[in-house]
């Protein structure tokens, strides 16, 4: 399979060539999965096309509102921003529950242990693919989404700053994971200043994205021969 890219309906066609259950409610969560995706692609591209030297300039010297926009770019970007991340984090957050749906490790899906934490994915220690899995689980852009949308969802928004050249984001703390012995992981708090906004949505975009992807990806090439 090609890792830059993902058909989320293999999940379900899968599922149906070996009539396993939990049919309807994996069509649900791929389905739901890929909707997140596409709003990503969306606010990513309107981002992108918000954002240009010219754009920042205009912004930050003239408050300027763009033709058809009912408010000032500012808030377009702003916004734009707000739901890339945390569509993004939506999406990532919501793969435990697949993954436990696609192969169970518990038999009630509403599990609250059913997430991104060890006790949930070192019950896949046999699997071939529980490597990927934690080191997708250690990735530091992955917190970073997490902790963005963690702060603006429970705490308040995080401001951005429009250094003329490039956005910036104010500091904000998130948690690090750190694996230890015995398949166990422990979390640091750091604090995340100078950020460069346009950079890291581009490298979610650019690598989290598909490394998400080629995850998948294994599950599903273990999954078909097995």
């Amino acid at each position: 399979m090609n890792c830059s890219k993902l058909n989320l309906e293999s999940f379900v066609e899968l599922t149906k060539q070996k009539q396993e259950q939990n049919l309807q409610q994996i069509e649900i969560s791929s389905q739901s999965i890929n909707r997140w995706l596409k709003y990503c692609e969306y606010h990513y591209f309107t981002l992108v096309n918000s954002t240009s030297k010219d754009d920042l300039h205009d912004d930050r010297l003239l408050q300027i509102r763009r033709e058809g926009e009912n408010v000032q770019l500012r808030f377009v970007y702003e916004a734009n921003i707000s739901a890339f991340l945390s569509s993004l984090h939506s999406l990532l957050d919501s793969f435990p529950y697949l993954l436990n749906l696609f192969i169970p490790v518990f038999d009630n899906p509403n599990n609250t242990r059913i997430k991104w934490h060890s006790e949930f994915l070192c019950k896949y220690e046999k699997y071939r693919f529980f490597n990927t899995l934690i080191d997708f689980m250690l990735d530091e852009n992955f917190h970073k989404v997490k902790g963005y949308a963690n702060t603006i969802k429970h705490k308040h928004l995080i401001r951005v700053a429009n250094r003329l050249d490039y956005l910036e984001f104010e500091s904000f703390d998130i948690k690090v994971p750190v694996r230890t012995a015995n398949c166990d992981i422990n979390f640091v708090l750091k604090r995340i200043e100078n950020q460069n906004v346009l950079e890291f949505i581009e490298e979610c975009h650019n690598h989290l994205i598909p490394k998400f992807f080629a995850l998948c990806n294994e599950i599903l090439d273990f999954k078909s021969c097995n």
